[in-house]
């Protein structure tokens, strides 16, 4: 990984640099601790910046040192739910899924396209009817979920390229600690033939694709643009629905409130006002 690019906010850009590399190989490698040497290595930053980064870290609360071991703290997570909350769409989208929840009875989650895989940022469970394995802020394979197939309808020729090589890289999908790996490589068809069923009908379904007894429905819900901007999300157990009959039960709702949704996002947006070169950097 080449160094981060200097300029006003290369100090911002080197310490999360390093906690990149952290939290990788806590995610990836299951590692608790890492050495100085290690983020060297991870980060291309020199052995110096490294210590000072991780000074900085310290001091914040955000890793803790024993001796030259250096772990994550828990207090860490305070930068990643800053940066959903950043984005706006919890605040503008939040009580959409807490009603949507109320009324279904289902568990209810917005899900937003990152790269070639879903991350969520929104989710309102239903804990008397089911426990999800999966959380805010967890990255999930496209084609492990039912969002990602309304999001690879929107994929460039280089988007489908890169979802290619990740799939050859790790056909498992170990790199992605939030679904259970799998036993044997997807058939990459499956997944194409999905996404373009989600184009044609405008929602896309999961059966037990994140994991085995969860199924879900989720429809598009789209940025002033007419593109999709995030997804809305029912997810269900099979000892309650099907595939067909989830869909039955709340594919007319969820249409019903998209309108709004789309309107509360536009709003949001609209509330964001540019601000002066100098406050931004």
């Amino acid at each position: 990984m080449p160094p981060p690019v200097n300029g006003p906010v290369g100090p911002l850009e080197r310490g999360l640099a390093v906690l990149r590399e952290l939290t990788r190989l806590a995610a990836h490698e299951g590692r608790t601790t890492v050495r100085p040497g290690d983020l060297v290595r991870g980060t291309g930053l020199a052995r110096s910046v490294v210590d000072r980064v991780v000074g900085t870290l310290e001091q914040l609360g955000y890793v803790t040192l024993d001796g030259r071991d250096i772990g994550l703290s828990v207090r860490l997570m305070e930068l990643g739910n800053a940066y959903l909350e950043a984005s706006g769409l919890p605040a503008a989208l939040g009580p959409f899924a807490e009603r949507l929840a109320d009324g279904l009875d289902e568990s209810v989650s917005v899900a937003v396209p990152d790269g070639d895989g879903v991350r969520f940022v929104v989710q309102t469970t239903r804990r008397r009817t089911m426990s999800l394995a999966f959380r805010i802020g967890d990255l999930l394979p496209a084609e492990r979920c039912s969002p990602g197939a309304l999001f690879a309808a929107e994929w460039s020729g280089s988007g489908w390229a890169a979802w290619r090589a990740r799939s050859a890289e790790d056909p498992l999908d170990t790199s992605f600690p939030a679904v259970p790996p799998r036993h044997r490589p997807a058939l990459g068809g499956d997944f194409e033939a999905r996404v373009k069923e989600a184009a044609r009908d405008g929602w896309a379904a999961d059966d037990q694709l994140i994991e085995p007894g969860l199924v879900a429905v989720s429809v598009p819900v789209r940025a002033a643009s007419g593109r999709t901007a995030c997804a809305v999300n029912v997810v269900s157990h099979t000892s309650r629905h099907d595939v067909d009959s989830l869909r039955a039960a709340v594919l007319g709702p969820l249409d019903a409130e998209v309108p709004a949704m789309e309107a509360a996002l536009a709003a949001a947006v609209g509330r964001e006002r540019p601000r002066p070169a100098a406050a931004r950097a």
